[in-house]
């Protein structure tokens, strides 16, 4: 048989290519093209956002000390705004600002992208990289047009799985000792009476775990959800459900809902986990994906009957949309300059070279449906930072290559910290700044 020969068109070149458009790398590209360099992102999806818009990963975390003091700030604190003025976003009475509609997310991302003057490359797969003298000089990447390739003076890899680490030779890590975190597959259903589950959630919360917070634009806020590990407010009604198999055992083991702002009767289900007894399910290994995809699925279809049979507000819904990407919580793990540690998270240790602010807890979900996740807190009152040096190979690599947002270096527990969209935001818009500052040096501007 003949063999396939793949050539690459060299279609331009740029300052600053950002490989991945989910927070980190919009944030990494504005930045970046606010300060003045030519940059391009290219992106896998047909949309901006990532696990945000195409995992339905909504809220963000929050990471605040109180309601008064956000530990985020810059160009998070800049989309949280765009989103109330759009009609999609919304801040919760904790403080957390981070509320939001992923589809009115993909155009307000959008926007700022244009405004900026990023060039956007939507549904471009990266599949190689040329590196010479230990540094990256291009990409290549194919589309329904053909390969292509893009050269850069300067790289930065947001693509959430470290593809441009990878790609490059750069060290890096996956996993813990055959750990991993659990991925999900989240969805949303449209028709449900959020006034009444609000209603019945403020009447029988005995124990805080389910807040409601009404705006004065008549939305409702709230949030809800299950474990085995405690006695939830829902409690009774998976109890019922198990009893009667309408659920199985792993579609109960992990339940979490949010309403969403600006879209009465929508809510987001950060769930299901997919958590099987006899796999291990590794994120990079297609075999596994597809598998989760499948499964996944079919708890979504367990857990929307449900939601319908047993839960106030339910009667009337029905599921509007399936995440069309995996809920990915850690794959590969630069090993850079500084890793980050569990005892820095916990300890609340600051960096010379900050570049984000945190206090959100090691949070692991369990990759195995008999395991315990861990959720372990910094102190009281206080925060821990990361470093510039996390998202720099190792000195003896690859010069030309910024790395942002859950792929940073930083080991399997404090990546469970450090991997919110919070953190992305700011790994990413110091990333961008970064690789600007580089291509100003080097062509001797200030």
């Amino acid at each position: 048989m003949p063999t396939l020969e793949l050539k690459y068109k060299e279609l331009e070149s740029c300052d600053v290519l950002v490989a991945g458009g989910g927070s980190a790398g919009v944030a990494a590209a504005v930045s970046s093209a606010r300060s003045g360099a030519k940059t391009i992102l290219i992106e896998k999806a047909t949309f901006l956002g990532g696990m945000a818009t195409g995992a339905l990963v909504t809220p963000m975390m929050k990471n605040a000390l109180d309601a008064k003091n956000i530990l985020t700030k810059g160009l998070f604190l800049e989309v949280c705004e765009r989103l109330i003025k759009s009609g999609g976003g919304a801040t919760f009475k904790d403080g957390n600002p981070g509320w939001f509609n992923p589809e009115i997310y993909k155009w307000v991302l959008d926007e700022m992208c244009t405004e900026a003057g990023v060039r956007l490359m939507f549904d471009c797969q990266i599949v190689s990289v040329l590196v010479e003298n230990k540094s990256l000089k291009k990409v290549f990447f194919i589309n329904k047009g053909g390969c292509f390739s893009v050269s850069a003076k300067e790289f930065i890899d947001t693509t959430g799985d470290g593809d441009l680490i990878s790609l490059s030779g750069i060290s890096y890590e996956s996993g813990e000792k055959n750990k991993r975190q659990a991925m999900s597959l989240r969805f949303m259903m449209a028709g449900v009476e959020t006034k009444i589950l609000g209603k019945w959630l403020q009447e029988n919360d005995k124990n805080g775990d389910s807040p409601v917070y009404l705006l004065d634009s008549g939305d409702v806020l709230l949030s809800t959800a299950f474990t085995y590990e405690k006695d939830w407010t829902l409690k009774p009604f998976f109890e019922k459900a198990l009893e009667n198999n309408d659920l199985k055992k792993e579609d109960a083991a992990y339940f979490q809902i949010f309403s969403v702002p600006g879209s009465p009767g929508l809510i987001a289900f950060n769930c299901p986990r997919i958590t099987p007894k006899d796999k291990d399910l590794d994120p990079l290994n297609n075999e596994n994906t597809s598998w989760l995809l499948t499964e996944g699925r079919q708890m979504i279809k367990r857990i929307s009957n449900f939601c319908k049979k047993y839960l106030p507000g339910f009667q009337n819904s029905y599921i509007c949309q399936i995440a069309p990407c995996i809920g990915v919580r850690e794959s590969r793990r630069l090993i850079g300059q500084y890793v980050l540690t569990a005892d820095d998270v916990l300890s609340g240790k600051k960096f010379e070279d900050s570049v984000a602010s945190s206090n959100w807890p090691i949070d692991i979900h369990p990759s195995k449906l008999n395991e315990k996740g861990q959720l372990r807190h910094p102190k009281n009152g206080d925060y821990y930072q990361i470093p510039l040096r996390s998202l720099l190979p190792k000195e003896n690599e690859i010069k030309n290559l910024i790395v942002a947002g859950r792929c940073l270096s930083a080991t399997f527990e404090a990546q469970g910290s450090a991997r919110i969209q919070a953190n992305c935001w700011s790994m990413g818009e110091a990333a961008g700044l970064l690789a600007t500052k580089r291509v100003k040096s080097n062509l001797g501007i200030c």
